[in-house]
C-alpha cells in the first residue's frame, strides 16, 4: 500500500460517526470510497496528489518525472474511469 492509499483508506475512516456525518453522507463517502479502490494503483495515485493532497499537476509531473501535459491527460482519464465506476455502482447518473 502506498502512502497515497493510506490516505484514501484514513479518509475513508474519517467522520464515520454518526454525530460527525449525516446517513446520507456517510453513504456517499463509503461508496465513493469503494469506487476509488475498484481504480488502479496509478489514478488512485493521481487522484489523491490533486485533490486529497492539493498538489498542482506541475508538482506531479516534477514528483513522477513526466510531463504536466500527461499529468493532465490522466487526471482526466482517472476522473472519467471514477464516474463511470460511480454510475456502474448506480451513485452517479
Amino acid at each position: 500500500m502506498t502512502a497515497d492509499d493510506a490516505g484514501w483508506a484514513r479518509l475513508g475512516r474519517q467522520g464515520l460517526s454518526p454525530h460527525a456525518v449525516s446517513p446520507s453522507q456517510h453513504d456517499a463517502r463509503t461508496q465513493v470510497t469503494h469506487a476509488l479502490a475498484q481504480l488502479s494503483s496509478d489514478n488512485r495515485v493521481l487522484l489523491g496528489r490533486a485533490y486529497f493532497h492539493g498538489w498542482t499537476t506541475g508538482q506531479i509531473a516534477a514528483d513522477l518525472g513526466i510531463a504536466e501535459a500527461t499529468v493532465k491527460v490522466q487526471l482526466h482519464y482517472a476522473l472519467r474511469t471514477l464516474q463511470r465506476t460511480l454510475r456502474d455502482m448506480g451513485v452517479a447518473p
